[in-house]
């Protein structure tokens, strides 16, 4: 009797424990929405230094060899606008348009047509909320996401990276502490809806030379994300149309399993998990994505 009393009291106990460390994906139905069946390439660059290697393949991924450029996260769009236009054709682009907008251009249906019959699309670095003041609509997306299901590439850096996923790190924070995401705190971390050019995966730029581990985390907990994406600098993670994904450039993508993890919100709001997979991803390290999930990871020797 006193065993099994013993017993029933230690099984209470172990159920209680975990039901404070839920499945993220008892809260966010992340995988149930996930679609990877575009012909065209996405190509997401962590910010800093544009590898030569990087942006021929940008180029090379345009059908036509033809861009559109657009700098509205910069300050400086106008100034920023020429000289990525100039980069482009340095890298053998056969003609490069500026998009810059105004208030009144977003959802005209001559913008909304030029991104729609696009060979490629460039977003510039600087401020993705900037950028997604232009791209907020449900037609300015539709039209991005329309150019890329018929073949074009979607390429950006740093800000034109955050933009893609359907999660968009603003980089704001509501419980600072002495350096920047210092905290892996419930709801620390200021999100907004961006493109959803991938869904499933929440993505990060400057990641390793900024040390971002701490802010991508908090968002993946937070969000019930099933996977994250941190890309450094000088670095691209290249979605192809075929379902591979690829590493480029010079330093590394670290990539965060949760799908199978346990998560929770504990004391003080204090986030906790198990089970997380952190991937170490050096140029020529590739993995298969369905939109969904992550699958075949191959280091380069392989």
């Amino acid at each position: 009797m006193y065993r099994n009393l013993l017993l029933f009291l230690f099984l209470g106990w172990m159920m209680t424990g975990l039901g404070a460390c839920t499945s993220a994906h008892d809260e966010a139905p992340f995988l149930a929405e996930g679609s990877f069946s575009a012909k065209g390439n996405l190509v997401m660059i962590g910010g800093g230094p544009r590898p030569a290697e990087i942006m021929e393949l940008i180029v090379s991924l345009s059908p036509d060899s033809t861009m559109i450029v657009v700098p509205m996260a910069s300050a400086i769009a106008d100034t920023i606008g020429w000289e990525h236009r100039d980069m482009f054709l340095s890298y053998g682009a056969k003609s490069v348009e500026i998009m810059m907008l105004e208030d009144e251009d977003i959802d005209r249906p001559e913008i909304l047509e030029q991104l729609r019959t696009a060979s490629g699309i460039w977003f510039s670095g600087g401020d993705q909320r900037q950028l997604m003041h232009y791209f907020g609509t449900e037609a300015m997306r539709a039209a991005v996401h329309e150019a890329w299901q018929n073949g074009a590439v979607i390429a950006g850096t740093s800000a034109g990276t955050a933009v893609q996923s359907a999660v968009m790190i603003t980089g704001d924070e509501r419980h600072a502490v002495r350096q920047p995401f210092g905290i892996i705190r419930h709801e620390n971390v200021i999100t907004t809806p961006g493109l959803g050019l991938v869904e499933n995966m929440i993505v990060d730029q400057h990641f390793i030379r900024r040390s971002r581990l701490n802010r991508l985390l908090n968002v993946m907990l937070d969000e019930g994300a099933p996977y994250a994406a941190g890309i450094d600098e000088a670095t691209a993670l290249w979605f192809a149309g075929d379902g591979w994904v690829e590493v480029v450039g010079e330093s590394q993508v670290i990539l965060l399993d949760a799908s199978a993890a346990d998560s929770g919100v504990f004391a003080d709001g204090n986030l906790g998990a198990r089970g997380i997979v952190t991937q170490i991803l050096p140029p020529g390290a590739r993995f298969r994505w369905d939109g969904m999930r992550v699958s075949g990871i191959l280091l380069p020797s392989e």
